[in-house]
């Protein structure tokens, strides 16, 4: 595995809220960014626990492509790395593990991640961009 893909990993393991970026929904043509807390299943995908009511999770519904922005402290003079693919809500077992692994690095959200109108969400990655610092930065083609 190269530098970068390496360099992205270790930023999506270590921070616990980055830009969840949606195509909106209600403004088409336009992408829609929010603050979301994530975590990262077994296989190192992110993972979101939002509610129905939440704009992110309504657009994810009606188009699932979307982009998560991590960045490791000043954004702009700091490493970052933003993932793209498809998010998809989880059912069943995979939604169980999944969200053992999101309670696990957000305990707080118990006290509403048993409410009805909150899913589990996946973001399956397609491809990474990495910034790891002045001069170092590109695309790890999905690893």
């Amino acid at each position: 595995m190269d530098e970068l893909a390496a360099r992205g990993k270790d930023l999506l393991k270590a921070g616990l809220s980055g830009a969840l970026s949606t195509h909106s929904a209600e403004k088409p043509g336009y992408p829609f960014a929010s603050l979301a807390l994530y975590a990262l299943d077994g296989a190192g995908r992110p993972l979101f626990l939002l509610s129905g009511l939440a704009v992110h999770a309504r657009n994810l519904a009606a188009d699932p492509r979307a982009s998560l922005m991590v960045a490791e402290g000043d954004a702009q003079a700091s490493a970052r790395v933003t993932v793209v693919g498809k998010a998809a809500r989880l059912s069943g077992a995979e939604a169980e593990s999944g969200r053992a692994a999101y309670l696990a690095r957000h305990p707080a959200a118990k006290a509403w991640a048993s409410f009805g109108d909150f899913s589990l969400w996946r973001l399956e990655p397609e491809d990474s961009y990495v910034v790891a610092g002045f001069g170092s930065a590109g695309w790890t083609g999905g690893r």
